[in-house]
């Protein structure tokens, strides 16, 4: 009988055919001499050497059951790992962040608040890779939808577009190109004003200071506009030149040719008034030259 010795250990139960014919006919003299009935029993299969009795290409002289165990410190360092991934790994970190911030929200405080310099980068992070996430499925959605217009048997003209039986309207616009209307004000400066956001915005959006003071008078009842209004002119005063206010002048006669006939009249007999008042209060207010000095040095 073949010993499992030597190199035969490293694979124990392997035998040669005529070794296992021997032994069969050796069992079935016995059992006849015996008067026994062969009796195979189901629990005796032994299925891993069933397996390797076939010898061949198949067979490894690595099987899994021989690979070497892990020791104790190999496993101590393979759960201190896990554990420290779970503590203070990447997503850790990230869940310890996003719960800082969603805890200030629900006390009414700022998301940053209260916040260190590294958790702020990390908060900024993971905004930028939520971003970049989001431009990738948009990007491959888009895609699938070109796919749809594309290769659809009715021929989709576009998903993103407008219905297709959908009417279309022109945009509200006055006979003078406004959404809204100009109304005759003699309380502001160019004694006129318009009475629409997105006229103001057309007209003065160039201009940031003048367009805000614009709506502030329109609708918080704020102070007449001052920046962008065409001044008085004043040979003393360089920036009431004309070709110095070449812009707000222009401005001016665009939305003055927008006035109705009527209003343009009742503009000019305004602007004669406040004219005539201001001569008024300079006159009232002139002064003699002889008595210029008089309340600098009293003479006696």
């Amino acid at each position: 009988m073949t010993k499992d010795s030597g190199i035969r250990s490293l694979l124990p139960g392997v035998t040669d055919p005529e070794e296992d014919q021997l032994q069969a006919e050796a069992k079935a003299a016995v059992m006849q001499r015996l008067d026994i009935q062969p009796q195979v029993l189901p629990a005796a299969m032994n299925e891993r050497i069933d397996n390797l009795t076939n010898v061949g290409s198949s067979v490894s002289f690595t099987p899994e059951f021989y690979k070497t165990q892990p020791t104790k410190k190999e496993l101590a360092d393979k759960k201190y790992k896990e554990d420290f991934e779970k503590e203070y790994g990447r997503d850790a970190i990230k869940k310890r962040v996003l719960q800082k911030i969603q805890k200030n929200k629900r006390a009414g405080k700022l998301e940053y608040d209260d916040f260190a310099t590294h958790d702020i980068i990390i908060a900024e992070t993971i905004k930028d890779e939520a971003k970049e996430k989001l431009a990738a499925q948009s990007a491959k959605t888009d895609s699938l939808m070109q796919q749809v217009i594309k290769y659809s048997p009715n021929k989709v003209v576009n998903l993103n577009g407008p219905p297709k039986n959908q009417k279309k309207f022109a945009p509200k616009v006055g006979p003078n190109g406004l959404k809204g209307q100009l109304m005759v004000d003699p309380k502001h400066p160019d004694g006129f004003r318009y009475t629409d956001v997105n006229d103001l915005y057309n007209n003065y959006g160039d201009n940031p200071e003048r367009y805000i003071q614009e709506v502030m008078y329109m609708y918080e009842d704020g102070p007449v506009p001052t920046a962008g209004v065409i001044k008085p002119y004043d040979h003393l005063d360089k920036s009431s030149y004309p070709m110095n206010q070449k812009n707000d002048l222009m401005k001016y006669q665009n939305s003055f040719n927008k006035l109705t006939p009527q209003q343009k009249k009742i503009v000019e007999n305004n602007n004669k008034r406040k004219a005539s008042a201001v001569g008024k209060r300079t006159l009232k207010t002139k002064v003699e030259p002889e008595k210029l000095f008089e309340n600098i040095l009293p003479l006696k």
